[in-house]
């Protein structure tokens, strides 16, 4: 055992031994998803089963708890098989389930949690607009208030479940307030004006991406989440979480990149011996051993700090760090692994080649690479004794 999984907690431990067989039961054809841009409707059932889909949120409302850690470890098993399908499952439970859980009021929570927590209904958030990407507080979406209702108008871009989901937590602008003009709104498919356009991706093929378009869709006053004008400090609570719960998809690919690659250089004969044997072969898997171990011990080390200080600003450069860290090293990995396969990696029977489509994405989703370094660059800005 490595040293990065000593002393994990034993509950932790067991998950993902039971995520493990799981995904080698059910995930047998996640390349043939990919391929065909696939995600089995009968997959949310079985990940609902096993509690997957009520990854952080309440125990009473029938989720698996807030525990940070146990979502990184789901992400990173379910990753060496399809980092597709653990996106869309992160993106419903951390992203938009967690943000609810976190956000709403005991009403909000008992009518939403539950069918979120079972996989009955699906989640989505919403997030990116068309022409707002990482200036995400300052959408153009509004939700105008009238009477004991908003009226939402807008557009959102690269919505992971967006085509399948029934759940939406959406931000939008509620007031020209510079600081306290955005506004978090829980909105059911079934309140109507609503139109889903499928996105087709490079990578994360199997997770289903949209754009959606509010057009005067009616939302009740009481599926505000919090107050007018919270909007943005649930966003980036939101964003902090997930950049460390998706990070966990990164040591997946990394995991997998290693796993099928090492396997490759054990049996593939050049010059008469194991291509394991040349050096040039061992720096690239020495790499992604390295790799793996240290952003798995800073990745494991935040989550288990995040459940004993839920919330705090002073882990946002640190969430960043990790986030770019490791998305960085599964792109590297999955390349170094294709190189290691040479033309056998290229083709679409191995998965290196989905890691690295995959992996990418993580360069960009959940605050680009560059607006990692900017959090990183403030933070350092403070001075290294506040570091």
């Amino acid at each position: 055992m490595l040293i990065s999984k000593l002393g994990l907690r034993e509950e932790v431990v067991e998950f993902a031994e039971s995520v493990r067989e799981f995904c080698e039961r059910e995930f047998k054809d996640a390349l043939e998803w990919d391929e065909k841009e696939y995600m089995p409707p009968d997959l949310w059932k079985k990940m609902g089963d096993l509690g997957l889909t009520g990854m952080m949120l309440d125990e009473d409302l029938g989720g698996l708890g807030d525990d940070l850690l146990t979502s990184v470890v789901i992400h990173e098993e379910m990753s060496v098989y399809s980092p597709a399908i653990a996106m869309t499952l992160g993106a419903h439970a951390i992203l938009a389930g967690n943000v609810i859980n976190r956000g709403g009021n005991k009403k909000q929570k008992e009518k939403y949690i539950p069918p979120i927590a079972s996989g009955e209904k699906v989640a989505a958030i919403c997030i990116t607009e068309p022409e707002i990407g990482s200036d995400a507080a300052h959408p153009k979406t509004k939700a105008i208030k009238k009477g004991d209702r908003y009226i939402l108008r807008g557009t959102k871009i690269f919505i992971t479940n967006g085509p399948v989901a029934d759940i939406f937590v959406v931000y939008a602008r509620t007031s020209d307030d510079p600081k306290r003009g955005v506004s978090a709104f829980i909105v059911e498919k079934d309140f109507g004006n609503i139109s889903v356009e499928k996105i087709h991706k490079m990578g994360m093929r199997a997770s289903p991406t949209g754009i959606v378009t509010f057009s005067d869709t009616e939302v009740p006053e009481e599926n505000l989440l919090r107050a007018e004008g919270e909007g943005i400090h649930i966003m980036m609570e939101g964003l902090d979480v997930e950049r460390i719960g998706l990070s966990g998809s990164n040591l997946g690919m990394i995991k997998g990149s290693l796993d099928v690659a090492s396997n490759y250089a054990k049996e593939r004969i050049q010059f008469g011996q194991p291509i394991a044997k040349y050096q040039l072969i061992q720096e690239k898997l020495g790499y992604m051993l390295t790799q793996l171990e240290l952003n798995r011990m800073y990745l494991y080390n935040l989550a288990e700090t995040w459940r004993k200080f839920p919330g705090s600003r002073k882990l946002r450069a640190a969430t960043a760090l990790v986030k770019m860290s490791s998305a960085r090293a599964a792109v590297k990995a999955a390349e170094e692994a294709i190189q290691v396969l040479g033309g056998y990696g290229y083709t679409t029977d191995y998965r290196v080649q989905m890691y690295w489509r995959d992996a990418k994405l993580y360069d960009i989703g959940a605050g680009t690479i560059e607006m990692m370094k900017i959090i990183l660059g403030r933070r350092i800005e403070q001075g290294f004794d506040n570091i």
